[in-house]
């Protein structure tokens, strides 16, 4: 039996025969058709989705989804989406590693989606999360450009969540995962709440198939932000848990998610019980050549890094260090050699440095985010206000000084409000007298006067007096 898509393209090709009877394409055998289309390279398969109605029709196929990926992976030519988290209006770009050409990528939903990471790639199709209101998700095929919104899912508002997106090829469907942080409060003899320790989380899982959300429960994990979009291989999404009794000890694991038969699954992780945990806290996973990964930094100092490579899938005893890279930061972005060793450290330490993936050649390539490397800052200082973001903070002792400022004596300021001139601000709110504040979680956009900041978790902010914000 034909599927949906062969019916379709069949179909499309039957009309355009009668429209144009001299394309050749159209009245080829749809095996053929596929097999043909899945050799182009990725730059030539956009530029012919768009030259007639077969084709783009073609474009959209599953098949031709999963046998041109399958090619590109053998044949080396790699590729990769970028993400630029540009201010208010986010990026999408494209690079094909054969030619090392970066092409910037259309984003249809930019006007309703500013702000947006990515959860996962696979399949041909993006996840993204609105940043801003994380109950907004859009899964996009960056070639074609369609674009579709899942219903919303408000239950899980206002706690924390990891993510999750994935196809899985057997049973055709993607799904997106997302797990929230549910701590359990149990009552005790006394009849006063307590917290019996266990880390819960509840799961739910949306199916492209059926365009629903399905609540699949509570599992006994409680998962690390940072591993949050979880890793897919063979069919199954790898995330980091917190510290929770395994094999008689307390340690951290992997837990998996199989997209087939939505169960949960432990993987020990292969670092030694002896290790202390506070290593795990620095490291990620990842997938290389077909093989689940992890990066671990090595101790003293973070200066370098071992990946811990699991040979046969789901076979504990498979761990293997594959490999171990020490110091090393492209000469471009460092320009003194003295702060390579204590930059190489805080990148680590604080997850700037990533492992992507291994390319044919037998190169590992990392990513390296600029941004946060030293004399680069999103920190604004102004006349009537300042932002202070993390790597401008500057960390002292000064309540424990003595003697600061000996002999002087401050000026005393009297005034009076009502003294002051109204100004008109409407729609902004203003304050008479100057303050701060310090983000604590959470990101999205701030105004400080006549200008537009992006704001995350650990930026500080200062406001003069009458300083419009909003």
């Amino acid at each position: 039996m034909d599927s949906e898509n062969e019916q379709q393209i069949k179909k499309t090709k039957h009309q355009n025969e009668k429209d144009d009877p001299i394309n050749g394409f159209a009245q080829l055998p749809y095996e053929i058709a596929i097999d043909i289309l899945s050799r182009l390279p990725i730059t030539s398969l956009i530029q012919l989705s768009f030259s007639c109605r077969s084709l783009n029709t073609f474009s959209r196929d599953p098949h031709l989804v999963s046998t041109h990926l399958s090619r590109s992976s053998m044949n080396g030519s790699e590729c990769l989406i970028l993400h630029s988290d540009y201010p208010i209006h986010n990026q999408l770009h494209f690079l094909q590693l054969s030619d090392k050409k970066v092409r910037k990528i259309d984003t249809p939903f930019a006007l309703s989606m500013h702000e947006f990471s990515i959860i996962g790639s696979s399949g041909g199709l993006l996840c993204l999360i609105n940043t801003l209101f994380p109950e907004s998700i859009n899964l996009y095929n960056p070639f074609t450009r369609d674009h579709f919104e899942i219903p919303k899912n408000f239950e899980f508002k206002d706690k924390v969540a990891v993510y999750g997106f994935g196809f899985h090829p057997i049973t055709k469907d993607y799904k997106v995962i997302r797990i929230a942080y549910h701590h359990l409060m149990a009552t005790n003899s006394r009849g006063s709440r307590a917290n019996n320790n266990r880390q819960l989380s509840e799961v739910q899982v949306y199916s492209r198939r059926s365009n629903a959300w399905q609540n699949k429960g509570v599992v006994p994990y409680r998962l690390e932000r940072w591993s949050s979009p979880g890793v897919l291989l063979s069919g199954r999404l790898h995330w980091v848990s917190r510290r929770v009794k395994f094999n008689g000890r307390l340690e951290r694991t992997i837990v998996s998610y199989d997209l087939a038969d939505d169960l949960f699954d432990v993987i020990c992780n292969p670092v030694s019980s002896s290790v202390s945990f506070w290593r795990w806290t620095s490291c990620h996973l990842a997938a290389l050549d077909g093989c689940l990964c992890v990066v671990v930094p090595v101790p003293p100092g973070h200066v370098a890094f071992s990946i811990w490579i699991m040979k046969e899938y789901g076979v504990n005893e498979s761990w293997v260090k594959e490999y171990t890279i020490g110091v090393h930061n492209p000469v471009s972005m460092i320009s003194h050699e003295s702060e390579r060793h204590h930059i190489w450290r805080h990148m680590f330490g604080k997850k700037k440095v990533r492992v992507l993936c291994i390319l044919k050649s037998g190169e590992l390539l990392l990513e390296y985010r600029e941004g946060d490397l030293p004399g680069f800052t999103r920190s604004v200082y102004k006349r009537d206000h300042a932002l202070i973001t993390p790597e401008s903070h500057v960390f002292s002792l000064l309540p424990d000084w003595h003697d600061y400022l000996k002999n002087h004596t401050t000026e005393q300021i009297i005034g009076s409000t009502d003294k002051q001139p109204l100004l008109e601000t409407p729609g902004e709110e203003v304050h008479y007298n100057q303050h701060g504040l310090l983000l604590l979680e959470g990101q999205g956009i701030y105004r400080l006067g006549d200008s537009w900041y992006p704001v995350q978790a650990g930026d500080a902010i200062w406001m003069a007096p009458f300083v419009p914000q909003w």
